[in-house]
């Protein structure tokens, strides 16, 4: 046979598994195997937390790494180590540290204590024993401070060199504050005076056009005002909720200084809640349809009418 008669056959050989010797199904079953820890976890979490948990459970993951700077990797304590921001020690609250000069101090062994309006003193005595929680637990101790002023008892919530009280630019509290808020907020509820929630930012001036910080310090004292409605302040306890921007600064002399960056909380006097409310009440006038008097509203419309085309020029 010649050489131009045969056929070649070329075999080639591929080497590998037949398709059911791959390994993708062991990837499906490791993602089917987390899938059922994760939901028999939050099974699990909703059989053994109480209704406060459950809230501390949502508010962690709404924000995730709540509790990272408090010291407590664990959103809810089931009875292990504690939390900063639930332990009460009976001890006062120390003038400011920071050497910033303000209004009344309240702290042990000031002569301010003494002018304490006494409807306040029980509320004061537990916001002092969280403060002094915060100062053997946390750092953040000198940027949370109590004024007695004449309207009324103020928290003043500062942002920290530690730390930001809200995402750079942004309303969205970071989580040491989150907590800190959540824990002032039963015993604002428990006070029933109405709230004051001003937000304050410094004189740094905002990048954008459509953004200043006017809606900075108004969008941040909203997120303040849902944080304490979710810590349970009913909503009802709430009167102004303010955006202030750079126009009241606490350090007057570094108007760019991080303390002025602040959320401020009034518990209002009776005295300041009559005078607020009186200030927003409609002024009584001699004639309710027309608010301006109706007087004012003829000659007005007198002059209007004099201001008219003759019928007969009218266009037609």
């Amino acid at each position: 046979m010649s050489e131009k008669g045969k056929t070649i056959i070329v075999k080639r050989v591929l080497h590998g598994h037949d398709g059911h010797h791959g390994g993708g199904w062991k990837v499906a079953l490791a993602d089917f195997a987390l899938a059922m820890m994760a939901l028999f976890l939050v099974l699990w979490l909703l059989n053994v937390a109480d209704d406060e948990q459950k809230a501390a459970i949502a508010a962690y993951f709404a924000n995730p790494g709540a509790f990272r700077q408090s010291g407590n990797l664990s959103p809810i304590d089931f009875g292990g180590s504690r939390g900063v921001m639930t332990e009460n020690i009976g001890e006062g609250f120390s003038k400011n540290g920071k050497g910033q000069d303000g209004p009344e101090f309240i702290g042990e062994g000031n002569a301010e204590t003494s002018n304490v309006n006494p409807d306040f003193k029980p509320f004061i005595d537990e916001l002092q024993a969280l403060i002094i929680g915060l100062k053997n637990d946390s750092e953040y101790y000198d940027y949370i401070h109590l004024e007695m002023i004449p309207e009324g008892l103020r928290i003043v919530i500062l942002d920290s060199e530690k730390g930001d009280m809200f995402r750079r630019g942004s309303t969205q509290l970071t989580p040491f504050y989150q907590d800190l808020l959540l824990a002032i907020a039963p015993i604002i509820r428990r006070a029933r005076r109405p709230l004051m929630i001003s937000g304050h930012t410094d004189s740094i001036p905002f990048q954008r056009d459509d953004f200043s910080n006017w809606e900075l310090s108004t969008g941040r004292a909203q997120t303040a005002r849902r944080t304490l409605i979710h810590g349970g302040v009913p909503d009802a306890q709430v009167m102004f909720v303010v955006g202030m921007a750079d126009r009241i600064p606490r350090i007057i002399d570094d108007p760019e200084s991080g303390s002025n960056r602040r959320i401020e909380i009034l518990l209002m006097s009776e005295t300041s809640e009559s005078q607020m409310k009186h200030m927003f009440e409609p002024v009584e006038t001699e004639n309710a349809s027309h608010p301006v008097g109706s007087g004012v509203v003829d000659e007005a419309r007198k002059r209007a009418e004099a201001n008219q085309l003759p019928e007969a020029n009218l266009p037609e």
